[in-house]
């Protein structure tokens, strides 16, 4: 009796994943296997093979896949805060941006126009809805703090305003005098701050007590001082006679800003035989000492003035 046999074959075929697709992007995959699909494009690569679930991960961000749903929870949100963004030049802007904090660390940014914004404190002058930072002027660096809201989360970010300009601020801009000196002396805004007030009543405007180097709100300011090379104090102009082999040449003698050309200041000593009569030298000061910030000059006398022996001197100080 003959027998008969029936072979069977079973031929295994891998499970196959297909890639995803959206209105905008399409993922095919490239290699089929039984954990996954790897699909890739020209700029991203995503390989949910690499582990289990079909779940990728990078630095910032976690894909999740291989669920019907999944339910997370949000802990926070977060400004980013990563250097250099939040620093800005002062009247500059600053886009800042959120994102939302996952239980399970994953972030998700957030469209600004989601966020409410507001100042919390600080040289800004305002945020709008979109986001974008604006700082106000400043006389020197600043901290501002700015504050983003959505739903019941709050976070906040420090940032600096950066002052990029030293005549330039507020009702003291443009005006010959750094912005610094005339909030030392009379704060960020007064009255008596401007270049041709005079709080002390001494005769010198602040831009001459600013150029030579005094207090604008002391009447009693003392003339200027050196020994050598070595300027001991900044004041008010001096006649000076300078003794040499010759016999004695007589100067006027001042403290001069070295910065003086970023303010557009302009000093120019004129001579006089008879307080009427002006004549502005031509000659070029001679430095006798320096600290760094001030120097003392000093500028020849005449021997005449309009036919006048010279013997009166003045130093005119102006903004150009």
């Amino acid at each position: 009796m003959a027998a008969f046999f029936r072979i069977y074959v079973i031929v295994l075929v891998p499970l196959l994943v297909w890639g995803g697709t959206s209105a905008d992007y399409s993922l095919s995959p490239v290699v089929f296997d039984g954990g996954g699909a790897r699909a890739a494009s020209e700029g991203y690569a995503v390989n949910p093979s690499s582990s289990f679930g079909a779940a990728g991960a990078s630095a910032d961000y976690i894909l999740r896949g291989g669920f019907a749903g999944q339910i997370y929870d949000i802990l926070s949100i977060a400004i980013d805060e990563s250097a250099p963004s939040l620093t800005t030049g002062e009247r500059a802007t600053l886009q800042l941006v959120v994102a939302m904090i996952y239980d399970d660390a994953s972030r998700l940014p957030l469209a600004s126009n989601q966020v409410t914004w507001a100042v919390q404190s600080g040289p800004l002058a305002g945020i709008d809805s979109g986001g974008i930072a604006t700082a106000a002027s400043v006389y020197q660096n600043g901290v501002a703090v700015a504050r983003a809201t959505y739903q019941s989360f709050t976070d906040t970010a420090q940032f600096t305003v950066v002052n990029t300009g030293r005549d330039d601020f507020g009702s003291y801009a443009a005006d010959g005098i750094e912005d610094g000196w005339q909030v030392r002396y009379f704060g960020e805004t007064s009255a008596f701050g401007g270049p041709n007030s005079n709080p002390d009543s001494d005769g010198s405007n602040n831009l001459q007590e600013f150029a030579f180097g005094t207090d604008p709100t002391q009447s009693s300011s003392a003339s200027v001082l050196w020994t050598g090379a070595t300027l001991g104090a900044t004041g008010l102009p001096v006649p000076f006679a300078l003794r040499s082999q010759s016999g004695f040449s007589f100067r006027a003698v001042f403290s001069c800003r070295r910065d003086f050309a970023v303010f557009g200041l302009k000093y120019a000593v004129e001579f006089s035989g008879d307080l009427v009569t002006w004549r502005a030298s031509t000659a070029t000061p001679s430095v006798l000492a320096d600290d760094g910030e001030f120097q003392v000059v000093s500028v020849p006398y005449p021997f005449f003035v309009n036919g006048r022996k010279a013997t009166f001197f003045r130093v005119k100080v102006q903004s150009q």
